[in-house]
C-alpha cells in the first residue's frame, strides 16, 4: 500500500517539537475530584459522564490520581442514561413488548386495525412518544397542535370523505393519539416499565419531588456532557439551583466563541449563555476558554481510498506505523459506520498491534449467521404464493436462485462437511451439492417444497429450510431445528465465535417465542422478520479485551470525554459523517420545531461536537474517506468536517501540518508500510497478455483436434480468439451449467430453427415440394410448434416457463416464422420449394500435407440447417440467421479489388462478415467433396426477409481457373499450417467487443 500526496495542502509548517502535551480531560477531572473532595467526602459524590466507556476511564484516572499507598473512597460514577433510569426506579422495557402493548391499546380503539400495517409505523410512534417525554414536552399541547394541524388539512378537501374511507381513518388516528399516549403510559406505570424517554421524565419528576419535600440531594459532578435532552438539562439545573451540582464541559474556543459559525458549539454556547455557570465550567486551568484546536501543533492527514472495505487495511497500516513511531501513544480507530468493524479487525497487523480493545461490539447483522437467516427468509418470501397473499404463509414453490444461494452458505457447507464424516448415514454424504446439481439438471426454475424435500431425502436440515411455513410457530420451530443441527458442526474449539453466533440467535428466537406465545394475532412472515431483525439490530457480540488498552476500536459516540494521542477516523464522507438528513418521526417537522423536539439539525450539531472534541488533544489525526465513484458507497463526497479543517482550522493554526493523500495498491512492492511524502508516485504494473506457446504437447493436442474434426464454428473461433479456441477445444473447460430461466440469444435461435425444422420435415421426408397451397395449414401449426419448442419438455426436466420475457420472445419467434412463410409467395422462384434435407450432418476427410512432409488426415464436419434442391437438380445450402444480415456482408470481394485480396480476407479476417462467408464456403466444399455439388450457399435472415436467400459470392475463388475443390484444399492447407505453426502462440484477442459475451473472460482478466 502506498500513499500519494496532494502538494496543494502541504504548505503548512511542521509542528514545533517544544509543545507541551495537553492533559487529558478525564485526567484533569480526576485530579480535581481528588483535590476538591478529600478523604471520605468523595464517596458521597455522584459523578455522571456521557458513556459507560468514560466510566471505566474515569475510574482508572482516579486510581492514577491517588498517591501510592493511599486508599481512595471512590465516588458513585455512572453514565447519564444509566443514572436517569436508576433515578426513575423503573425498568426500560424491550421495544417488542411495548409494540404489542401499544397494539392492544389501539385495537381497543379501532377493532379493524391490521397488525401488519401497525408493525410498519409502531416503532416510529413509540420513538416519538419517547422523544416527547425525554424532552419534557406537554403531551396535551403537542397532541392539540397535531389535531389542529390535521384539521387544517381537512379544510383543503373539496368534499368530506365517507365515514368508512381511508382518509377518515387517517384523521381519526391523529385525533386519538393523545388518548393512546395516556393509556400506554398508565399501563407502563402499572407494570413498572417504561420506554427510555418516560424514564427520563420520571427521573426529573422524582428529583423535583425530592427537592420540593426538602430532601437533600447528594453532590453531583457532571463531566464531559455535550448535547443534552430537555430532561437532562432540567435535572442539572435543578441541582445547580440547590447548589448540589458542578458541571465541567469539554469544549474549545474554536467553536465555543459566540461569533463562531461552527455548529459543534451550538448546544454548549446556549448552556454558557443561559445557565448561571461559573467560568471554570468551560475554562481550562488558566481561566480562559481552552484553545487547543488553534494552538496545539498537530498533523492531520486526509487519506482517500478506492472503496469502503479497503479502509480496514489502510487503518491497520497507519496504526502499525504509529506503533513503531510511538509505542506508548494512545490510539483510537473510530468507526462511524459499524459495518466496517470486521474489515478493520482483519486489517490490524498482529505483530505490530498484539493488544487492542474493541468497545462497540459486533452487530449481529454483520455476522455470517445473519446472512443465513436473511437468505432463509428470502427463500420463503420470493416464492410463488399459492395461499394467503396477505400473510405470506403457504408458499409451496421456491425460486431456484434463492434456494441455491441458501444451500451454498458457509454455515450449511460446514454442516455438510460434518455430515460427510458420519459413517452411519452414508445416504446423506454430499447431500447439499446433490440438491444443487439436481436443480440445474432438472432446469427447475420454481421448485415445489415437496420436490425439495424429496431431493433432500427428507433430511431434517432440508425440512427445516424448506418445509412450508403455515404459522408463526412454524418459523420458530424451523429456527430451533436449524440451530440444533448447526451447533453439531461447530462443537470443536476452533469454532468458538460461530458457536457464539448460534447461541445469540437462539436467545433471540427464544425471546420472540415467549413474546408471541398464545397471542391471537397471527403474524405474517414479513412482520415476524421485522420483529426478528429489530432484535438482531440491537444485539451485539461483545469482545473481551483490556478495557483501557492503548489501542481502542470504537464508535464515535463512545469517544465522548475520552482523549487520544492518535485518532484514525474512517468513513469521513457525507451521509456517513454526519448521518443523512432523515426524519425518523411520524410527527411533522413543524411540530418538532414548535415544541423543541430534536430534529436532524440537532443530531448533526451533536455529531459535529463529538468530532471536533475528539480532535482537541490529538497530535496526529488520520481521516479516511472513500473517493468518488467507488462501488457500494452512499456518496463519494468528502465530509463537511474535512472541508472545515482545510478552509477554517488550518489557516488559523500555524502549527498544523495538513496532507491530502490517496492510498493505492502497489502491484509489485513487498513493502507494506504506508508512506506519505510529497515525492511519492504511484507505480502500476499492467496485466500482462496471456500467451501460451505451442510446445510439443500443445501441437500434439492441436493435431488431435484436427483429426477428430474441425467445424466451421471452431475454425472461426480460432481466427477470432485462439485462446477461446484453446479453452473450448483443447482444455475443454465446460461452461458452468445454470438453470435457464430466461431464453438467451442462442436459445431463441434454437427455438426458431426447431420450429422451421418441424414444419418442413414432412416435405423433406415425403420428397414432395412445398407449394402455396400448403402454407395456410403450416401457418396454423406455428403457435403450437413455438409453444412446444419454448417449453423444451424432456424427461426429468422442468419445462421452460412461458412467462415474462420468455412469453414475449415466444411471440416474437412465432411472428418471425409466420412472416417467413407468408413472404414465400412474394419471392420470385421461392415456390415450389423442394427441401432435400434438414439439419443434415455434413462430413468429409481431406489429406493435408504439412511442411515436414507428413500427411494429416483433416476431418471437416458441420450441420446444415437446410438443403434445397434447385430446378436444375443441384443443391443450395441454406443457413438461418435470427439476427439482421445484409446482402453486402456476404461479399468479401470489394469493388475494384482483385481476387487475391478477397481470398486473403477469407483466410485472415476475424469479422462477422468473414465468419458467415467461411461457414457457407465450408458447407459448400463438404457437399462437393461428397459428390453433391452445391450451386449456391445462402443465408436467410429472419429479420431481413424481403432480401430472400442471400448468396455468398465465391466467384473470386476460381477466377484464376483453379477448381473449387482444389482451391478449397489449398485454403484448408493454409489454415492447418497456421493452426500448427509454433511461431504463432495461443493468445487472447485484441477485440474487446468479442469478450463481452465470452464465457471465459473471467479467466483471462477481461
Amino acid at each position: 500500500m502506498s500513499f500519494t500526496s496532494s502538494p496543494a495542502l502541504a504548505a503548512y509548517p511542521s509542528p514545533a517539537a517544544t509543545d507541551a502535551a495537553p492533559v487529558a480531560f478525564l485526567t484533569q477531572a480526576a485530579r480535581d475530584l481528588v483535590g476538591s473532595f478529600p478523604g471520605s467526602e468523595l464517596s458521597d459524590v455522584v459523578v455522571v459522564v456521557p458513556t459507560r466507556r468514560a466510566v471505566v476511564y474515569l475510574k482508572n484516572e482516579l486510581a492514577l490520581a491517588t498517591e501510592i499507598g493511599t486508599a481512595l473512597w471512590s465516588p458513585r460514577i455512572a453514565a447519564m442514561e444509566d443514572y436517569m433510569v436508576e433515578l426513575a426506579g423503573v425498568q426500560v422495557e424491550e421495544p417488542i413488548a411495548l409494540q404489542l402493548m401499544l397494539f392492544d391499546i389501539l385495537r381497543d380503539i379501532d377493532k379493524k386495525l391490521d397488525f401488519d400495517q401497525f408493525v410498519g409505523w409502531s416503532g416510529l410512534l413509540l420513538q416519538d412518544f419517547s422523544n416527547l417525554d425525554q424532552n419534557l414536552a406537554f403531551p396535551a399541547k403537542v397532541f392539540d397542535y397535531l389535531t389542529e394541524a390535521k384539521a387544517l388539512e381537512r379544510w383543503a378537501l373539496e368534499q368530506m370523505p365517507t365515514p368508512a374511507s381511508t382518509t377518515v381513518a387517517y384523521f381519526r388516528f391523529w385525533d386519538d393519539l393523545e388518548k393512546v399516549y395516556w393509556r400506554l403510559r398508565k399501563r407502563m406505570e402499572q407494570q413498572g416499565v417504561a420506554y427510555p424517554g418516560l424514564a427520563y421524565r420520571l427521573a426529573v419528576e422524582h428529583v423535583q419531588n425530592m427537592l420540593d419535600n426538602g430532601q437533600k440531594a447528594p453532590q453531583h459532578v457532571f463531566l464531559g456532557l455535550g448535547s443534552l435532552s430537555k430532561a437532562e438539562e432540567k435535572l442539572i439545573r435543578l441541582l445547580l439551583k440547590q447548589g448540589r451540582a458542578e458541571v465541567r464541559f469539554d469544549g474549545d474556543a474554536f467553536y465555543l466563541e459566540q461569533d463562531s459559525p461552527n455548529r459543534a458549539g451550538q448546544h454548549l454556547r446556549r448552556y454558557r449563555t443561559q445557565w448561571d455557570l461559573p467560568p471554570e465550567s468551560f475554562a481550562s486551568t488558566t481561566g480562559a476558554l481552552p484553545d487547543l484546536l488553534r494552538t496545539l501543533s498537530r498533523e492531520i492527514q486526509f487519506v482517500g481510498v478506492a472503496n469502503a472495505s479497503m479502509q480496514g487495511k489502510v487503518a491497520g497500516q497507519l496504526l502499525a506505523a504509529s506503533r513503531l513511531q510511538n509505542p506508548q501513544a494512545k490510539v483510537a480507530i473510530v468507526l462511524p459506520d459499524e459495518t466496517l468493524l470486521l474489515p478493520v479487525l482483519h486489517g490490524l497487523p498482529p505483530e505490530a498491534v498484539p493488544e487492542y480493545n474493541v468497545t462497540m461490539g459486533l452487530s449481529f447483522q454483520s455476522t455470517p449467521l445473519f446472512n443465513l437467516v436473511d437468505l432463509l427468509f428470502e427463500v420463503h418470501l420470493t416464492g410463488i404464493r399459492e395461499g394467503s397473499p396477505e400473510t405470506g404463509y403457504g408458499v409451496p414453490r421456491y425460486h431456484h436462485l434463492a434456494v441455491t444461494k441458501l444451500l451454498q452458505h458457509p454455515f450449511l457447507r460446514r454442516y455438510q462437511q460434518w455430515l460427510d464424516k458420519q459413517e452411519n448415514a452414508p445416504q446423506y454424504h454430499g447431500l447439499l451439492e446433490h440438491v444443487c446439481n439436481q436443480i440445474v439438471k432438472r432446469n427447475a426454475v420454481l421448485l415445489p417444497a415437496s420436490e425439495l424435500l424429496h431431493l433432500g431425502k427428507q433430511h431434517p436440515l432440508v425440512e427445516a429450510l424448506f418445509a412450508t411455513w403455515d404459522t408463526c410457530d412454524d418459523i420458530i420451530a424451523a429456527c430451533y431445528t436449524l440451530i440444533d443441527l448447526l451447533k453439531k458442526a461447530y462443537q470443536d474449539q476452533h469454532s468458538a465465535i460461530e458457536a457464539e453466533y448460534l447461541y445469540l440467535f437462539f436467545t433471540l428466537v427464544k425471546r420472540l417465542d415467549s413474546v408471541f406465545d398464545c397471542r391471537e394475532q397471527r403474524l405474517s412472515v414479513r412482520s415476524f422478520r421485522r420483529f426478528l431483525y429489530e432484535q438482531m439490530a440491537r444485539t451485539r457480540l461483545p469482545f473481551s479485551g483490556e478495557p483501557i488498552a492503548d489501542v481502542q476500536v470504537m464508535g464515535l459516540l463512545e469517544t465522548r470525554a475520552i482523549d487520544f494521542d492518535h485518532v484514525i477516523i474512517l468513513s469521513c464522507n457525507e451521509n456517513v459523517l454526519p448521518a443523512p438528513k432523515r426524519s425518523n418521526s411520524l410527527f411533522p417537522y413543524d411540530v418538532l420545531r414548535e415544541f423543541n423536539l430534536p430534529t436532524y439539525a440537532d443530531h448533526e450539531a451533536a455529531t459535529a461536537h463529538q468530532f471536533w472534541r475528539l480532535l482537541q488533544r490529538a497530535r496526529k489525526v488520520d481521516l479516511l474517506h472513500v473517493l468518488p465513484g467507488a462501488e457500494g458507497t452512499r456518496t463519494g463526497e468528502r465530509s463537511r468536517f474535512l472541508l472545515q479543517i482545510e478552509n477554517d482550522l488550518a489557516p488559523q493554526n500555524p502549527g498544523l501540518v495538513l496532507r491530502d493523500v490517496v492510498a493505492t495498491v502497489m502491484a509489485d512492492s513487498s513493502d507494506n508500510e504506508p508512506e506519505a511524502s510529497e515525492g511519492d508516485t504511484i507505480t502500476q504494473t499492467s496485466v500482462g497478455d496471456l500467451v501460451l506457446e505451442k510446445d510439443f504437447d500443445m501441437l500434439t493436442a492441436l493435431r488431435g483436434v484436427l483429426i477428430r474434426g474441425l467445424s466451421p464454428s471452431a475454425l472461426n473461433q480460432f481466427l477470432n480468439c485462439s485462446l477461446q479456441f484453446y479453452f473450448a477445444r483443447l482444455a475443454k473447460f465446460q461452461e458452468a451449467e445454470e438453470v435457464e430461466e430466461k431464453l438467451g440469444a442462442d436459445g431463441f435461435g434454437t427455438v426458431v430453427h426447431e420450429v422451421l425444422e418441424n414444419l418442413l420435415r414432412p416435405f423433406a421426408q415425403e420428397k414432395s415440394p412445398l407449394t402455396a397451397a400448403d402454407l395456410p395449414a403450416l401457418l396454423q401449426q406455428v403457435p403450437a410448434e413455438v409453444a412446444k419448442a419454448m417449453r423444451q419438455e424432456e424427461d426429468e426436466r422442468h419445462a421452460r416457463p412461458d412467462e415474462g420475457l420468455n412469453h414475449v420472445l415466444g411471440q416474437v419467434a412465432a411472428q418471425l416464422v409466420r412472416r417467413y412463410l407468408e413472404g414465400l409467395p412474394e419471392q420470385a422462384g421461392a415456390l415450389p420449394l423442394q427441401v432435400s434435407g434438414l439439419e443434415e450432418i455434413l462430413q468429409t476427410d481431406i489429406p493435408i500435407t504439412l511442411p515436414s512432409g507428413d500427411t494429416l488426415p483433416l476431418r471437416l464436419y458441420g450441420i446444415a440447417d437446410r438443403l434445397d434442391e434447385l430446378p436444375d437438380g443441384r443443391l443450395r445450402v441454406v443457413d438461418y440467421k435470427t439476427g439482421l444480415v445484409q446482402a453486402h456482408e456476404l461479399r468479401l470481394q470489394k469493388r475494384g479489388e482483385d481476387a487475391a485480396a478477397a481470398t486473403q480476407r477469407l483466410l485472415t479476417d476475424a469479422t462477422p462478415s468473414a465468419d458467415k462467408v467461411r461457414q457457407l464456403w465450408l458447407y459448400r466444399f463438404m457437399l462437393e467433396r461428397s459428390g453433391r455439388p452445391a450451386a449456391d450457399a445462402a443465408i436467410i435472415s429472419l429479420r431481413n426477409l424481403s432480401a430472400g436467400p442471400m448468396t455468398a459470392e465465391m466467384g473470386f475463388l476460381t477466377e484464376d481457373g483453379t477448381s473449387f475443390l482444389d482451391k478449397g484444399q489449398e485454403l484448408l492447407t493454409n489454415f492447418v499450417h497456421r493452426i500448427l505453426d509454433p511461431a504463432e502462440p495461443i493468445r487472447k484477442t485484441d477485440d474487446l467487443v468479442r469478450c463481452q459475451y465470452c464465457p471465459y473472460k473471467g479467466i483471462c482478466a477481461r
